[in-house]
C-alpha cells in the first residue's frame, strides 16, 4: 500500500490496527527518478563512507574533498519525490492542495539536508519516506516508508553488509492533552501524535534492522558517538541507544522538549536544544550523565528548540529571539558557550525583524574560526568571529534563510526560502551569483558539496544535484 503526502491520519491509524508498525521497504533496482534530468551518463561520485550527525560534522561544513590526485567530479541531474508538488503547478492551487488543509507549517517535500555515502544520496521527506537514490545518475535505489513525517538527516555508519541507515519519525502536532498543559506552570508537555520512533534500515536494501519507539516525536537528527546512536525528541528525554541493535542503554530526562535542535558533539559530549522551558542540555554519549544545562534569559517562544547547534574549537554556537519592542518583532541573537562547561562566552544581537513563523532561528556552519549564518528575522547573511563574536560582514539578501550555509572553495552558499541560491564571497560578503530554482524554496533544508556538486532538497519535494559551476554562473 503505498501513501501519498502526509495529511493520513486515518491510514496511519489503519497500519496501526494492523500492528504494521515497524515501517516498510520497497527495492526499486534501475527504478529512474522522477522527472529526472541531466547526462545519461552515470559517474561514481566519491563520497564519504558514513556520516555520523547533521551537517556531517560537530561544525555543519557538510563538504566532502575529494582524496588527492582525484579528478574533479560533478554531477547534474533532479530528482522528483513521488507524490511532490508538480512542475508546473500555479501558486494558487499549490495553496489549495499542499498548504490550506495541513497544520501551519512551512515544509511541503524534504525538510532537512541530505546525506552521501558510498555514491548514495539518502533523502528524507515529509511523506514518510526515505528515499535512497544514485548520487550519480539520481535513478532511485529503494525507499522505506516510516509511517509518520522524517524530518531526520539520515545517518549512516557501519561497515558492508552491517551498514546501517538511520532515520527518526515523528511529526510537530500536540495532541489536546498535551496542548493545554502550556497553560499549566511547570507541566512537561509532549510534542508529536501517531506513531514515532528511530528506524534502523540496512543501507544496500532498505529493509529494516531495527526500531526504537518513542512516545513524542523524533524530529531532530541524532548523533553516533562510538557506537552510541544518541538523540533527544518529543517526549521530554534525551536517549542512547546501541546503534547496532537498538537496545536502549540509557534515558536521562530533561524536560524539555526537543523541537529541530539537532546534536553537535564535544569529545563525547552531545549537546542539542530543547523548548519549554528553553537551555541547552550535554550529555556523555556513553553514560548518559547529564554534564551541564544552559538557560539564557528572555528566550523567545520556541526559538532555542529551533537550531541546531554547532561545536568548532571548543566553542558551541547557537542562535534564538529576543523580543524587540513594536508587534510582532524580535531580536537575532547568535551565542557562544564553552563545550565543556556550558558557561556563555558571548552574545551577539545579529539585527530586529519580523517574527518568523514556526522554525525561527538560522543553522550555524563554522569553517576557519569563522561562523558563518543567516536569519530568518533580518533576512540578511553573517560571517562572525567564532572567539569574539564579532560581526565580520553581514549582506542583506532579503529573504528568509533558515538552514546552515555551505562552503566551496573561497565561495559560501546560502539557499533561502523563495528558491534562490546565492554564492558569496567568504571573505567580503559579497554576492557573486544568484542561481535561481523553480520547485520550491528552502527553509530548514541544508545544502551538502561533494567535491564539485552541490545537492540539496527543496520543501515542494525536489532533490537537485548542481554543479558548483552553474551556481556561480547563475540564472
Amino acid at each position: 500500500m503505498r501513501l501519498g503526502p502526509v495529511r493520513r491520519f486515518s491510514v496511519i491509524a489503519t497500519f496501526a490496527a494492523l500492528g504494521l508498525l515497524s515501517g516498510c521497504s520497497h527495492k526499486s533496482p534501475g527504478t529512474k527518478a522522477s522527472s529526472s534530468e541531466g547526462g545519461a551518463a552515470t559517474v561514481a561520485l566519491d563520497s564519504p563512507h558514513s556520516w555520523p550527525m547533521y551537517g556531517l560534522n560537530s561544525a555543519h561544513d557538510a563538504r566532502y574533498k575529494l582524496p588527492a590526485g582525484s579528478s574533479a567530479q560533478s554531477v547534474d541531474w533532479v530528482f522528483r519525490v513521488p507524490g511532490a508538488v508538480p512542475p508546473d503547478m500555479k501558486k494558487a492551487d499549490i495553496k489549495k492542495a499542499y498548504v490550506s488543509i495541513t497544520a501551519v507549517r512551512d515544509i511541503v517535500g524534504i525538510p532537512i539536508g541530505v546525506s552521501v555515502v558510498d555514491s548514495t544520496v539518502y533523502v528524507p521527506d515529509d511523506n514518510g519516506y526515505v528515499y535512497a537514490v544514485d548520487a550519480g545518475n539520481g535513478h532511485l535505489k529503494w525507499e522505506f516508508n516510516a509511517l509518520n513525517e522524517i524530518m531526520t538527516t539520515p545517518l549512516v555508519a557501519g561497515q558492508g553488509s552491517k551498514k546501517l541507515v538511520y532515520v527518526g519519525g515523528g511529526n510537530s502536532n500536540f495532541s489536546y492533552t498535551q496542548a493545554v498543559k502550556f497553560g499549566v506552570k511547570g507541566s512537561p508537555v509532549v510534542r508529536g501524535t501517531d506513531i514515532s520512533g528511530i528506524y534502523a534500515l540496512h543501507a544496500h536494501t532498505g529493509k529494516l534492522a531495527w526500531v526504537y519507539h518513542t512516545k513524542g516525536e523524533d524530529m531532530p537528527t541524532p548523533v553516533i558517538d562510538h557506537g552510541m546512536l544518541v538523540f533527544g525528541g518529543g517526549d521530554g528525554h534525551i536517549y542512547g541507544l546501541n546503534a547496532a541493535s537498538g537496545h536502549l542503554k540509557w534515558r536521562v530526562p530533561i524536560k524539555s522538549f526537543v523541537s529541530m535542535s539537532s546534536g553537535t558533539t564535544y569529545h563525547h559530549l552531545v549537546i542539542m536544544a530543547g523548548t519549554h522551558p528553553n537551555a541547552l542540555y550535554a550529555v556523555n554519549a556513553q553514560t548518559g550523565k547529564l554534564v551541564w544545562r544552559t538557560a539564557p534569559q528572555a528566550v523567545f517562544s520556541s526559538s532555542m528548540g529551533d537550531c541546531a547547534p554547532a561545536q568548532a574549537r571548543g566553542i558551541v554556537v547557537t542562535q534564538f529571539e529576543r523580543k524587540a519592542p513594536g508587534k510582532h518583532r524580535a531580536k537575532s541573537v547568535e551565542m557562544a558557550l564553552d563545550a565543556k562547561t556550558g558557561k556563555i562566552l558571548w552574545q551577539t544581537t545579529l539585527g530586529v525583524g519580523g517574527v518568523p513563523p514556526r522554525n525561527k532561528d538560522a543553522v550555524p556552519m563554522i569553517v576557519g574560526g569563522t561562523i558563518y549564518t543567516g536569519s530568518p528575522v533580518t533576512a540578511t547573511a553573517y560571517a562572525v568571529n567564532l572567539k569574539t563574536g564579532r560581526i565580520l560582514w553581514h549582506t542583506p539578501l532579503k529573504v528568509k534563510m533558515k538552514a546552515a550555509p555551505s562552503v566551496s572553495g573561497t565561495h559560501v552558499i546560502y539557499p533561502v526560502g523563495n528558491g534562490a541560491i546565492f554564492v558569496l564571497n567568504r571573505k567580503t560578503g559579497a554576492v557573486q551569483a544568484r542561481y535561481m530554482t523553480h520547485h520550491g524554496g528552502f527553509g530548514p533544508q541544508n545544502g551538502v558539496v561533494i567535491g564539485q556538486t552541490f545537492l540539496i532538497g527543496s520543501n515542494y519535494g525536489w532533490l537537485y544535484a548542481l554543479p558548483i559551476k552553474t551556481l556561480l554562473a547563475g540564472s
